[in-house]
């Protein structure tokens, strides 16, 4: 009965389609056939639940492209994606796809530690790279990728969708230009319960600090360069229980501008629609709040401004279709730089348990590149 409530609940979120590919995703279908007319010219690198059902649905249904190679340490995944997607060829490894010259397009969507080593090869062999969040998962493996999108001179993406949310492109639109005042931002995340042993925890794998919070640093740094980002950032953070360090915590920040912002994840319980955010913004004249990316409210003075998004729309679309639609949608990548160096900041605090340090780019940027 729960899961005939759950698959009719998504169905009123995401829609038919996308809740069938979840669905899909889930339960790997094998005898559903999909055909194809497109171009095929995309590898995939990891088909799990996210690159089936969300970076499969997205090239397969709102693009030009599809999938010619795909490759998962998994072979279950890779054969059950392989086969909904009408994949011929057979890939014995990752280079497979990298070596691959009709391999224009290569999405990486594998465990986070993995994220970087394989955008490297892509990036080596002349392939557009889509990397999943996070690009890098330590300092080591995130100045090797820096050094070498500078080197290759590369084009490259990453999958930090939120600032491509309809709400997100909404509240700039409407706040329309940006004098030098601070902002206040709120974010509260009732995310997915995770037990102690899941791999996001891991410390090689950044923690959830890397596999969650990253998202709405990320955001954080997307809308404040809407202004200017500044340079020197006061960070606290208060953990609810030290043996759980990556969860169940409040991570404050305020900056040299007098901008707040206030991070907080929670997952008491496994939530039954998924992952739920609740997002309080004031700016200047504005105050807004986003509601789980299904609806927005917006306060300008006398003006309110009210808006509903259907199916929900967290930003997957545009991100994912970055490197076919470059001339609409591509983002900034020196903010997905400014904010991987962010996270791994924080991360190395939540691993060392600490509470409150100073963050300036300039002075991590310099230790970066040293």
């Amino acid at each position: 009965m729960n899961n005939i409530k759950k698959l009719i609940r998504f169905i009123l979120i995401y829609g038919i389609a996308r809740t069938l590919f979840k669905v899909f995703g889930r339960l790997r279908i094998n005898f559903i056939k999909l055909p194809s007319f497109k171009i095929k010219d995309v590898g995939l690198i990891g088909c799990g639940q996210f690159g089936f059902a969300t970076i499969g649905f997205f090239i397969s249904k709102k693009s030009k492209h599809t999938f010619i190679r795909a490759y998962d340490v998994d072979k279950k995944n890779q054969q059950s994606f392989e086969n909904f997607y009408l994949i011929k060829k057979e890939t014995a490894s990752f280079m497979s796809i990298i070596n691959d010259i009709e391999v224009n397009y290569v999405y990486i969507a594998s465990n986070h530690f993995s994220h970087t080593e394989y955008a490297l090869s892509a990036i080596k062999n002349n392939k557009i790279v889509y990397i999943e969040k996070p690009i890098s998962v330590n300092y080591q493996q995130f100045k090797s990728l820096v050094n070498s999108i500078k080197k290759n001179n590369a084009e490259i993406y990453a999958g930090y969708n939120r600032p491509f949310s309809k709400a997100v492109l909404d509240l700039k639109k409407n706040i329309n230009n940006f004098p030098n005042k601070p902002f206040s931002l709120s974010y509260f995340i009732s995310g997915h319960l995770l037990e102690s042993e899941h791999w996001y925890r891991d410390v090689q794998e950044g923690t959830r600090i890397c596999g969650n919070v990253g998202h709405w640093l990320d955001l954080t740094v997307h809308i404040l360069t809407w202004r200017k980002l500044p340079n020197s950032l006061n960070i606290s953070i208060s953990y609810s229980d030290l043996n759980e360090i990556d969860d169940n915590i409040s991570i404050t920040i305020t900056t040299e501008y007098n901008d707040i912002i206030s991070i907080m994840l929670t997952s008491r319980s496994e939530p039954f629609e998924g992952i739920n955010e609740t997002i309080n913004i004031q700016y200047n004249n504005t105050i807004a709040k986003i509601d789980d990316f299904r609806k927005m409210i917006i306060w300008q003075d006398e003006k309110l401004i009210k808006k509903s998004y259907w199916p929900k729309d967290v930003g997957h679309y545009k991100a994912i279709l970055q490197p076919f639609n470059t001339d609409k949608y591509k983002r900034n990548w020196s903010e997905v730089e400014n904010s991987t160096l962010l996270m791994l900041f924080i991360t190395d605090m939540v691993s060392n348990k600490e509470a409150n340090k100073k963050f300036k780019f300039d002075k991590e940027w310099e230790e970066l590149n040293k």
